[in-house]
């Protein structure tokens, strides 16, 4: 029988001792869950995603506010989603506050501006036009005759902490803007008309990226 030869002995320990190595290492472990923000930490967010508590029953300014804006996520579209966030315990129950909000209409303004420095330049946004495939410019006024289905990233909602477990969430856009850099901005939104049928619903801003089409 032969002896092994040195060279064939080094690469034999050599070998034993990545196997070893792998084993130790094992699987890359999943970075721990992020809790969910309260009440006031959601309030006092102020960087893309965020969210904010608003009243759809009244006209008025729901939203006035800055904000900074980062790069999309990985998993992230490339566009940013204006609009409101509605949320359920239960499908029929978010089917149907959803199919009340987009029969209301909820008529509004939405004026996006980039800060730099002094200065405030407004953003082009667009909307979704009633054969949803179709995209509108928003006119110099800001005017969007209704908010529209539109869903955002939930991988970037739940790292900052605004997805809590047991709910569903819809999502409806009053517009959208179309890869904005990222900055810091001033968003106004102003309701135009009552809608008494939507009083009492809990709802949200929202102010986040879209998801990554496939």
């Amino acid at each position: 029988m032969l002896n092994p030869t040195p060279g064939r002995l080094r690469n034999t320990v050599l070998a034993v001792g990545l196997v070893a190595l792998a084993g130790c290492s094992g699987p890359t472990p999943a970075p721990p869950p992020v809790a969910p923000l309260d009440a006031a930490q959601a309030a006092a967010r102020t960087q893309v995603p965020l969210t904010r508590p608003v009243a759809l029953d009244r006209p008025g300014v729901i939203a006035d506010l800055e904000f900074d804006l980062p790069p999309p996520g990985e998993m992230s579209g490339s566009s940013l989603v204006i609009g409101i966030r509605i949320a359920e315990e239960t499908p029929k129950a978010i089917i149907a506050r959803s199919s009340l909000i987009v029969r209301e209409g909820l008529p509004a303004r939405v004026r996006l501006q980039k800060l730099e420095g002094d200065s405030r330049i407004d953003v082009s946004l667009l909307r979704i036009a009633p054969e949803l495939k179709k995209r509108v410019a928003l006119g110099a006024d800001g005017f969007t005759p209704k908010a529209s289905p539109h869903s955002v990233n939930t991988g970037m909602m739940r790292e900052a902490g605004l997805l809590r477990t047991g709910l569903i969430y819809d999502e409806l856009a009053f517009a959208y803007a179309g890869a904005p850099a990222p900055d810091r901005y001033h968003l106004v939104i102003e309701l135009l008309e009552d809608r008494p049928a939507l009083k009492g619903g809990p709802a949200e801003l929202i102010i986040a990226y879209d998801g990554k089409s496939k």
